[in-house]
């Protein structure tokens, strides 16, 4: 007995340890009480509804393994830590795994989740009791603290809630407060002082008057474009004439490299800056992800003044229209149309509805619609993983494919009179943390024009 208990013990302090070895957790305070807890807790309710140690501590350490794995990858692959919005984004992982799996590896992700079940099932069925299993105290115990938790979440105990946590006195930088407070005391203190602090900086927001004169009626297209950047200035062997579309839409009007808050993902990051114009300062914590709920209610953005001045708002995106939630974002934000796949066209797995034809899916909004209409695009067509060869010229076809796009717009809007203003930017930089490496290239700048 006293060996299954200290085989239990070590499996679950290794779940512990695992995530603070990625995050550099080495700082020793009361933080690390709250960094421990949370596995401490899922390894007591799993022993007393198993009675079996070594299998709860095996769960605890499948859990805390599995979030390192996850950290280390996103580090990797994304310039980040987890931070705590990600958890709003759990269930993508299942219901669009394609999106993130290939990132870490398809087959090790999958692999590791059979083993890890597996190896609970065995010692479910193999592990000697050591004690009565009482899953009903379990079940009663963890609604009960769950339920605890809830009343923490709403005021007056959430402000009293987040202010012993800034005792801890967190940067705000992930890294930073990964290593010192611990990987998990960080997203709980992030989680927790950014739902205090969110009405109050919900209600501040003020969207600066970026646009000109909305009165003059031209209609307006703007494309988020996924990955879009100039690849001519990390690879300077490509043809001068790579990019045609850019280079004439460069031609025509302002052009530049466009300082983006993420690397390789995080698109709603830049979307929500470029529809607003509010600082990242001035959201806090919700800088991580603006969609997770601080755009949940109408909120101060371009798109209403343009409402305002009694322009159609319409946005296209032909993907699910509920990822990164925006089905509730968009008309927060002003959009009075949210076209998504269901009515674009394009699939939801690779190969998604290809640039060019929502170039001509854009083109056909604005002649239903008329002059006055506000069309705002979020592509899919460039999004990565980058498969089916050498990602660096999957990637490259990509970018033909939303340079043909570009063209595709400045030809039509000219035959269409004109007098349009378009606009054109990336969202980030592809995830291609591998070839930059080995081009030597390490600017996180966009560009637009």
């Amino acid at each position: 007995m006293i060996g299954q208990v200290a085989a239990g013990l070590a499996l679950a302090l290794a779940g512990w340890l695992i995530p603070r070895r990625v995050a550099g957790a080495r700082c020793v305070s009361v933080a690390t009480l709250l960094d421990a807890v949370p596995l401490a807790f899922a390894g007591l309710v799993l022993f007393v509804a198993s009675g079996r140690p070594i299998f709860a501590g095996a769960i605890v350490f499948a859990i805390g393994a599995g979030f390192a794995f996850a950290d280390r990858t996103m580090r990797e692959v994304l310039r980040e830590p987890v931070v705590f919005t990600a958890l709003s984004e759990l269930p993508q992982l299942f219901t669009h795994p394609h999106l993130y799996l290939p990132f870490a590896g398809t087959g090790v992700v999958l692999g590791g989740a059979v083993a890890a079940v597996l190896a609970a099932l065995a010692l479910l069925i193999g592990e000697p009791t050591i004690i009565s299993p009482q899953p009903l105290v379990a079940i009663v115990v963890a609604g009960g603290v769950s339920a605890l938790l809830y009343g923490l979440s709403r005021e007056p105990w959430l402000g009293a809630a987040a202010r012993i946590l800034r005792q801890f006195q967190p940067s705000g930088e992930p890294f930073v407060d990964a290593a010192r407070l611990g990987p998990v005391a960080m997203l709980i203190a992030h989680g927790i002082v950014a739902r205090a602090e969110r009405p109050v900086r919900r209600a501040r927001l003020v969207a600066p008057a970026i646009i000109g004169n909305p009165a003059a009626g031209r209609p307006i297209v703007l494309v988020q474009c996924e990955s879009f950047f100039d690849a001519r200035y990390a690879m300077p062997s490509l043809p001068r004439d790579f990019l045609a579309g850019y280079d004439s839409a460069r031609g025509g009007g302002a052009y530049g490299r466009l300082v983006v808050p993420a690397w390789g993902a995080n698109t709603m990051r830049a979307e929500f800056a470029v529809l607003t114009g509010i600082e990242e300062a001035a959201l806090g914590y919700d800088r991580f992800n603006p969609y997770h709920a601080l755009a949940r209610g109408r909120i101060a953005s371009q798109v209403w003044r343009l409402r305002a001045a009694g322009y159609r708002t319409i946005c296209l995106h032909p993907f699910d229209r509920r990822f990164f939630r925006r089905d509730l974002v968009m008309p927060a934000l002003g959009f009075e149309k949210f076209l998504g796949c269901e009515t674009l066209g394009g699939s939801r797995t690779p190969p998604y509805l290809s640039d060019p034809e929502l170039a001509g899916q854009i083109l056909r909004v604005l002649d239903a619609e008329g002059p006055r209409t506000f069309v705002f695009a979020i592509t899919m067509g460039n999004h990565g993983a980058w498969h089916g060869g050498d990602e660096s010229e999957v990637y490259r076809d990509g970018l033909r494919q939303s340079d043909e796009m570009l063209r595709i717009l400045i030809d039509g809007l000219a035959r269409r009179g004109g007098d349009a203003v378009l606009g054109f930017y990336g969202d980030h930089l592809p995830s291609l943390p591998r070839v930059f490496a080995r081009l030597g290239f390490d600017d996180w700048r966009s560009d637009f024009t």
